[in-house]
C-alpha cells in the first residue's frame, strides 16, 4: 500500500507540474491551452492500478488540476468543471484501454501503439472535447466550435507526445519499486545514448532556427538513429529533445516555426502535428525493431536448444522442404539410416525400396492435413538384423502453404517385438505350444470368408479316454500327453494345415483350399501317428493314446459355431462307432448330417454314452 501511495504522490506531482506549464506556457489567445500532457500522465496513473483504488488518486487530481486551473488559467469559477471533464477523460482513455488491450502492450506492439493513438489521441479527447468547449466558450466567449477543436487538438496531440514516454518511463519500474534495467539505456552505453543525443540537439538546432532552407525533414534521420539503436526509450527522449529546440524556437521567435505567416497559436498547433508525426515515424520503428530482436533471441535460443537436443537424441530428427527431401538430419539419422549423406534425398531412404509410396502417402497425408502427425510403422533390413522403425510426419504452414515438414525417426524394434510377444502369447496356449482357440476361430473365419469359392476341410480331433489316463497316470503325466500330442501335430503342420488346442484333450485342424481333396488322408496319418506314440510316465509305464477324429468339408459361407457344429457330429460318429478312427460328414457341402448322432446335443449324447471319453 506504501508503494502504491507513493506513485500515486509521484504522478500527482508530475501531473501538476506539466499541466501549470502548459497552462501557463501555451494559452497564447487566452483560451484553452493548446498543449495538454495532463491527460497522458492521470490515464497512465490509472492504468497502473486496479479499478476499485481509482476514487483515491482521480479526487489527488481533480483537486490539483483546479488549482492549476485557478492559478494559471480561466480562474476558480471554470476551474471546477474543467478538472472533472479532465480527469473523466484520463478515466475514459485507461479505461477503453484496458478493454481493448488487457495485455497492456501499448508501447511493445505495432496494434497496441495503434490502439494507444487511436483512443489517447482521438477517441477519448474528441468526446470530452463537447463539455470542454462548452465550459471554455462560457469562460472567454468566442465560438464553442473553435474551443471544441482547440481542445481535440491540445488534448489528442499532447496524450500522443507524451503518453509513450510516461509509459516508458512507468514500465522502468518494476512492482516492487526496484529499477527494470532492460529499459533502461544509461545502464550500458551510455555514452553512445549521451552523444546520439546529442547529434539530435545539434541538428535540430541547426535546421529549427534558420530559415533558409527548408530542412525540417533532417531531425528524422537522428531520431531514427536513436530508435535503432536504444528502442523505444531513444525514440521518446529523441523526440522530446527535438520538442525542446522547437519550444526554445517558438518562444524566442527564431526559426522555421517563428517564421511562418500564422497567429502564435497556429505556430505552436503546427508545431505539435510536426512532433507527432516525428513520433509516428520513430516509435512504431522502434517498436517493431524491439520485436524483431526478441524475435530473432527466441530463434536464437530455440535452434540452441534444438541443436542440443538433435545432437543428444537417439531419434532421427528431420527437415524436409515442401516436396519432401532432406534439408537437416541430426545426428543420429546416419545409424538409423545406414547412409553417411542424407542431403537432398527422400525419407524413404531410411526404409526399404517396397516402402515408398506408403512414405509419399503419409506426406500427402500430412500436407492435406495441417496440426495432425502422420505416424507409420516399418520393418526394415541392416545387414542381418531386422529393425523396426517409427516415423512421425508434420506439416509446417507457411503464407498460408505447406513450406516444409519435420519429422522424427526412431527405432521401436524393442517394443515392437513386446507387442508382437504379446500378440503370440495371448495367442498361443500356454501347455503345448500351439495355436489356442482364439487363434483358431480367427483363422477359421478367414477361411469362412471364401469358402465358398474355396472350399477347406475343418476336423475336430479329441483324445479317447483322457480321463481314465489322468486318473490312472496323474496330471502331470496327462499333460506330458498333451505336449506329445501337440508335437505330433507340429510335425504334421505345413502351409496345407492349422493345428491348434481348443481346450482340454480336443485339438482342431483347418487343412486349407488346396488340400480339402486330401483331408481324410491328412486325419487318417494324423490317428494312426497318435494310436503309434508310445508314452511313460514318471514311473517308466509304456502306454499309448488314440484319438477320434470328426472331419467336415466346408463349402459355404456360414458362422464359425456352425462350420464347428459339422465337424461336430462325425467326430461323435466316431466315438460312438467305438473310438480310434476318422469319420466324415457323410454328405459333403451341406451342414445337415445323416449320421444318427450328429443331431443329438451334447446331454442327449451324454445319455446314450456316446460322448465319454
Amino acid at each position: 500500500m506504501r508503494r502504491d501511495v507513493r506513485s500515486i504522490l509521484g504522478y500527482a506531482a508530475a501531473f501538476f507540474a506539466a499541466t501549470a506549464a502548459a497552462i501557463f506556457w501555451t494559452r497564447y489567445s487566452g483560451g484553452l491551452a493548446l498543449f495538454w500532457p495532463g491527460t497522458a500522465i492521470a490515464a497512465t496513473l490509472f492504468l497502473s492500478l486496479p479499478y476499485r483504488l481509482w476514487a483515491m488518486p482521480a479526487v489527488i487530481v481533480l483537486v490539483l488540476s483546479t488549482i492549476a486551473t485557478a492559478v494559471f488559467g480561466f480562474g476558480p469559477g471554470p476551474a471546477i468543471p474543467l478538472a472533472f471533464v479532465n480527469i473523466g477523460e484520463a478515466a475514459l482513455t485507461a479505461f477503453l484501454l484496458r478493454k481493448v488491450r488487457p495485455q497492456g502492450d501499448y508501447i511493445t506492439s505495432g496494434s497496441g501503439f495503434s490502439a494507444l493513438i487511436a483512443f489517447a489521441g482521438l477517441a477519448a479527447p474528441i468526446a470530452m472535447s463537447l463539455p470542454g468547449g462548452f465550459i471554455a466558450w462560457h469562460a472567454v466567449g468566442g465560438t464553442w466550435l473553435s474551443h471544441a477543436g482547440a481542445w481535440i487538438v491540445g488534448h489528442g496531440l499532447g496524450a500522443m507526445l507524451v503518453m509513450p514516454l510516461v509509459l516508458l518511463l512507468a514500465a522502468d519500474t518494476k512492482t516492487d519499486g526496484t529499477t527494470d534495467k532492460s529499459f533502461s539505456p544509461f545502464t550500458k552505453r551510455s555514452a553512445e545514448f549521451v552523444a546520439v543525443m546529442a547529434l539530435i540537439a545539434a541538428i535540430s538546432a541547426a535546421t529549427i532556427f534558420q530559415t533558409s532552407y527548408p530542412l525540417l525533414f533532417l531531425p528524422i534521420v537522428p531520431v531514427v538513429l536513436a530508435s535503432y539503436r536504444f528502442g523505444r526509450m531513444g525514440a521518446a527522449v529523441g523526440v522530446l529533445v527535438v520538442t525542446v529546440a522547437a519550444a526554445i524556437s517558438l518562444a524566442i521567435d527564431v526559426g522555421h516555426f517563428a517564421a511562418l505567416n500564422l497567429t502564435i497559436a497556429g505556430k505552436a498547433l503546427f508545431l505539435q502535428f510536426y512532433l507527432a508525426v516525428l513520433l509516428l515515424i520513430a516509435l512504431p520503428l522502434a517498436i517493431a525493431l524491439d520485436q524483431r530482436e526478441r524475435l530473432v533471441n527466441d530463434i536464437v535460443q530455440r535452434e540452441a536448444l534444438q541443436r542440443l537436443i538433435s545432437d543428444h537424441s537417439d531419434d532421427a530428427l528431420l527437415h524436409l522442404d515442401r516436396n519432401g527431401l532432406i534439408r537437416f538430419a541430426s545426428p543420429a539419422s546416419k545409424e538409423l539410416s545406414g547412409l553417411d549423406d542424407l542431403d537432398g534425398k527422400p525419407i524413404s531412404a531410411f526404409f526399404g525400396a517396397f516402402d515408398r509410396e506408403v512414405i509419399d502417402e503419409a506426406l500427402s497425408d500430412a500436407r492435406t492435413a495441417p496440426g495432425t502427425t502422420r505416424i507409420i510403422e516399418r520393418s526394415v533390413t541392416r545387414g542381418h538384423a531386422t529393425l523396426w522403425l517409427e516415423a512421425k510426419i508434420r506439416s509446417v504452414y507457411s503464407a498460408g502453404a505447406v513450406g516444409s515438414f519435420v519429422v522424427t525417426i526412431r527405432d521401436v524394434t524393442a517394443r515392437k517385438l513386446d507387442e508382437l510377444q504379446a500378440t503370440r502369447e495371448a495367442r498361443t496356449d500356454a501347455l503345448t505350444g500351439l495355436p489356442n482357440r482364439r487363434a483358431f476361430l480367427d483363422v477359421l473365419e478367414d477361411q469362412l470368408a471364401h469358402a465358398h469359392e474355396a472350399p477347406f476341410a475343418l476336423a475336430l480331433i479329441d483324445l479317447d479316454h483322457f480321463k481314465r489316463v489322468n486318473d490312472t497316470y496323474g496330471h502331470d503325466t496327462g499333460d506330458v500327453v498333451l505336449k506329445k500330442i501337440a508335437g505330433l501335430m507340429r510335425e504334421h503342420t505345413t502351409r496345407r494345415c492349422f493345428f491348434a488346442r481348443l481346450g482340454g484333450e480336443e485339438f482342431g485342424m483347418i487343412v486349407m483350399r488346396d488340400a480339402v481333396e486330401d483331408a481324410p488322408e491328412i486325419c487318417e496319418h494324423l490317428r494312426q501317428a497318435i494310436a503309434d506314440k508310445r508314452i511313460a510316465d514318471q514311473d517308466g509305464r509304456a502306454f499309448s493314446v488314440t484319438a477320434s477324429i470328426g472331419v467336415a468339408r466346408i463349402a459355404e459361407t456360414c458362422s464359425p459355431s456352425m462350420a464347428m457344429n459339422s465337424a461336430d457330429g462325425p467326430l461323435y460318429a466316431a466315438k460312438a462307432a467305438g473310438r480310434n478312427m476318422v469319420r466324415l460328414a457323410q454328405r459333403e457341402g451341406h451342414w445337415t448330417n445323416t449320421d444318427s448322432t450328429a443331431s443329438l446335443t451334447r446331454p442327449e449324447r451324454q445319455e446314450l454314452g456316446v460322448a465319454a471319453r
